[in-house]
């Protein structure tokens, strides 16, 4: 909900991009026995930052309390920004999870089924298909999420190649960072892990 922006103030001289509403989830494969969805923050914003470090960037999660106001604490605190700049591993506190921006997270921006947008990425840390699933707000418009997308991009580019990407103007240019989930190794082993467990639990279905 765009309320949030209001306990933001001004636009911070390092934020790249946000999206002001959404809901943040841990997806998992569905044959796993944690479960194949978990909500983290039921109503939070996602925004980019940039870091102390030139051509860096990191993606910042924030929960909104219950009263629907944000942890100004955590969306202030500059520490997580110093000590997860060189590593894509998940940062923060329980109120703000912070990542830092590089193509080994398979960022994936998408529309699902049912005409809502997300953003995933995966979790390194996790089980094989683990991913973070931002939900965005439906009041949230296309043309913000387009913007946020081509920033994104263009920090996966200023990361990879070590130089601006401030000429970039088309997402076209960027093509190589958006994720296709038919290139991914992962996504094909968990295919066959999928399939096995099926297969398991039919077998089981056939002794009893």
């Amino acid at each position: 909900m765009n309320f949030l922006r209001k306990f933001i103030g001004a636009t911070p001289i390092d934020e790249i991009a946000l999206i002001p509403s959404g809901k943040l989830f841990l997806t998992r494969a569905p044959f796993l026995p944690k479960g194949a969805l978990e909500c983290l923050y039921n109503d939070a914003l996602i925004k980019m930052k940039k870091t102390t470090r030139e051509h860096y960037y990191q993606l910042s999660i924030i929960k909104a309390s219950q009263e629907g106001e944000l942890n100004l604490e955590s969306a202030d605190d500059e520490n997580d920004e110093d000590s997860s700049e060189d590593s894509s591993e998940e940062s923060g506190n329980g109120d703000e999870k912070v990542f830092s921006i590089d193509s080994s997270l398979k960022f994936n921006i998408y529309t699902k089924s049912d005409g809502s947008q997300a953003i995933s990425w995966k979790d390194i840390n996790g089980d094989i298909g683990d991913r973070f699933e931002f939900a965005i707000d439906e009041d949230v418009k296309y043309t913000e999420v387009d913007n946020f997308a081509l920033s994104l991009y263009k920090c996966l580019y200023e990361h990879r190649y070590q130089k601006s990407a401030a000429g970039i103007s088309d997402i076209d240019q960027l093509s190589e960072f958006v994720y296709d989930p038919n290139t991914d190794d992962e996504v094909e082993e968990m295919d066959k892990l999928s399939r096995f467990a099926m297969s398991c639990a039919n077998s089981q279905d056939h002794t009893l």
